[in-house]
């Protein structure tokens, strides 16, 4: 994995995805790529905003997808995060660096074996993987609250689908916040 302190770029396609697309798709593979690909580019918009937002307050990149690893793996060792990031024990030391100096990490030795430090977020570390989530459920909450209920029932189905093909997310529910929702601006 490379890990970059410049954001992704929106995907130059920026027009909404439309009932021609989906009638254009000539297979169920086509179909599926049309609807993932307007899913994925409606969020991508909203989590490159922020992300920017972040590396511009201070926030890279690479300091931000520790704090993502961290959101759903809970707490890790120094090295079990260099390994979910396919990065060096030296680099991942100085990202833990700065981030605890923030005040967005802490770190404590395991009582078992004091050489192992392990990570763990704190309330201001959990705050920033929320507010990404809260975004998308923003962008998502309007989408489904112009929906019908007949709709709403369908799409929970297929959702629920999807949930299961793709199995559980782990999440450190310490920082879970359903409610989350980002600002609108």
């Amino acid at each position: 994995m490379t890990l970059d302190a410049t954001p992704p770029a929106v995907p130059p396609d920026d027009a909404p995805t439309t009932a021609a697309d989906l009638h254009a798709a000539t297979s169920d593979a086509d179909l599926c790529d049309v609807l993932s690909d307007g899913l994925a580019r409606t969020l991508a918009r909203r989590r490159v905003d922020h992300v920017s937002g972040l590396v511009h307050g201070g926030v890279s990149t690479a300091q931000l997808w520790v704090l993502m690893k961290l959101r759903y793996h809970g707490d890790l060792s120094i090295s079990g995060l260099a390994e979910l990031l396919g990065l060096g024990l030296p680099n991942v030391t100085g990202l833990v660096d700065r981030l605890e100096e923030r005040g967005l990490v802490e770190r404590h030795r395991d009582p078992d074996d004091r050489r192992v430090v392990h990570v763990t977020l704190t309330p201001a570390g959990c705050r920033i993987p929320d507010e990404m989530e809260g975004l998308q459920r923003d962008v998502l909450g309007r989408v489904v609250r112009a929906m019908d209920r007949e709709t709403l029932e369908r799409c929970l189905a297929v959702v629920g689908d999807v949930e299961m093909e793709a199995g559980p997310v782990p999440v450190d529910r310490r920082c879970a916040t359903p409610t989350v929702r980002a600002e609108k601006g």
